[in-house]
């Protein structure tokens, strides 16, 4: 497996190769940024192909640009953050290159475990606790419909962690539950119920009618 690098680093060694290729010099680069607005000489340049620069967006935006005027090659953003390693977003989330690339070329963001650095290995560690759960769960719950099961987990996000923290339920419980009563995720089921344009309020009330619903379920134990 190839090292993870900073997006940065990602960015200006990409940048060096477009650069280099094109053979145009780092004076070129940095008259054409300083014609973008950016304050930029040889120095400066020579920061962002070592990867000291920061790889804001409005960075690759001009850098796309200005790579283009002085090689007569055309770049996008995703050229200049391709790589078939590893990048490293922020310290807790590392990302295939080619996944990034996709995205910024107006790919939807759905990050699978295979993108994620580690992911796999976690999961494959969850393994034996997920099927000790799976054994405890209520029998009313063998009843849920597999799609429903997929739906509730594929829309699932960090409201479902809090309601199933709240609830003193794990995560797998929540998704079987959710599913059973309402054939989706908890929060899917709580935006379909507030309707478009709801505020903070209105969801916090339904977030809490549904919590009590779920309570209510669990205790009857038939699921209904």
């Amino acid at each position: 497996m190839t090292e993870s690098r900073a997006l940065s680093e990602v960015v200006g060694q990409n940048a060096r190769a477009h650069r280099t290729k094109g053979e145009a010099t780092l004076d070129d680069v940095a008259r054409a940024a300083r014609f973008y607005g950016l304050k930029w000489n040889t120095g400066r340049v020579g920061d962002l192909e070592s990867g000291r620069i920061p790889a804001t967006l409005p960075t690759l935006f001009v850098l796309a640009e200005v790579l283009g005027d002085v090689t007569g090659e055309r770049i996008t953003i995703a050229d200049l953050v391709w790589t078939d390693g590893w990048v490293e977003i922020n310290p807790e989330l590392t990302v295939k290159g080619e996944t990034l690339a996709r995205s910024l070329q107006g790919e939807p963001v759905h990050l699978r475990a295979g993108d994620v650095h580690g992911a796999v290995d976690r999961m494959k560690e969850q393994v034996p606790k997920l099927l000790a759960e799976l054994k405890e769960l209520p029998e009313y719950l063998n009843k849920t419909e597999i799609t429903a099961l997929e739906r509730a987990e594929r829309n699932s996000g960090v409201t479902e962690e809090r309601v199933a923290k709240d609830l003193g339920i794990s995560l797998l419980r929540m998704h079987h539950e959710s599913a059973h009563l309402w054939g989706d995720s908890f929060s899917r089921e709580r935006d379909r119920r507030a309707g478009a344009n709801a505020n903070a309020q209105r969801k916090g009330q339904i977030t809490r009618r549904m919590k009590e619903e779920l309570r209510v379920s669990m205790r009857r134990g038939d699921g209904q």
